[in-house]
């Protein structure tokens, strides 16, 4: 990794916290990934080999430590740099979710990565009881993803589980990822038709307090007359 040559911090920082796909990476470790299929899932662009590589390199510069899981295989976990990092990939998201939005082209969707999100985003403070939720995406592969939630965690299942499923969402993929990161609220979708949600009154009328939004989505986006030229 080339450096900037400089003993100032900030760009001393710089060459490791912004090279390309480290945010991303060091986001995912310090949202709970420690296995390497965990990260490949919340970074599904990046190539295993140059994840491997990027571990290692945050691994050499002390801030993560590579541990032997109980299965045998490695797991990564964040070390004290690392997590004194976080306000940083936080203050990112925010400020991008402010000056930076996406304009959500087709390059930008993937599903596997927005049910990833999806998955750690449910708010279970709010869920009026355990359940089992289908979501079924027209325009994606794979098409069909169940979520099985409970007052502890939601845990996304890429194959069926075989449990009683108590609600069923249909919708675009486009559609899911703005109510995600809050272009559209769900109760708008629903409004529009963009949006099909089937099963009992009570769990329906509860999903726009528990239903997945990006905690970046609390930060609204910058108005146009806002931005001034330099």
């Amino acid at each position: 990794m080339k450096g900037y040559g400089s003993f100032c911090p900030v760009a001393k920082a710089a060459e490791i916290l912004t090279e390309r796909w480290t945010p991303l990476l060091l986001r995912e470790l310090l949202l709970g990934s420690h296995h390497f299929n965990q990260l490949r899932r919340g970074i599904p662009q990046m190539s295993p080999t140059l994840l491997s590589k990027r571990l290692q390199t945050l691994e050499e510069a002390g801030l993560i430590s590579r541990r032997s899981g109980d299965n045998g295989h490695w797991e990564y976990h964040p070390t004290q740099a690392a997590r004194e990092a976080k306000p940083i990939i936080d203050a990112m998201g925010y400020w991008g979710h402010k000056w930076a939005r996406s304009q959500l082209t087709p390059n930008e969707l993937h599903a596997g990565r927005l049910m990833w999100n999806m998955r750690r985003s449910f708010d279970l403070r709010h869920i009026p009881c355990d359940f089992v939720l289908y979501i079924e995406i027209a325009d994606a592969r794979p098409q069909r993803w169940w979520f099985v939630v409970k007052k502890e965690e939601a845990d996304l299942c890429w194959d069926d589980p075989g449990f009683k499923v108590d609600i069923s969402l249909y919708a675009s993929l486009l559609t899911l990822v703005q109510i995600f990161v809050d272009e559209m609220p769900l109760l708008r979708a629903c409004e529009l038709g963009k949006i099909e949600i089937d099963g009992p009154r009570h769990l329906v009328n509860s999903m726009r307090a528990w239903f997945p939004r990006s905690k970046y989505a609390d930060e609204a986006p910058a108005a146009a007359d806002r931005v001034s030229a330099s």
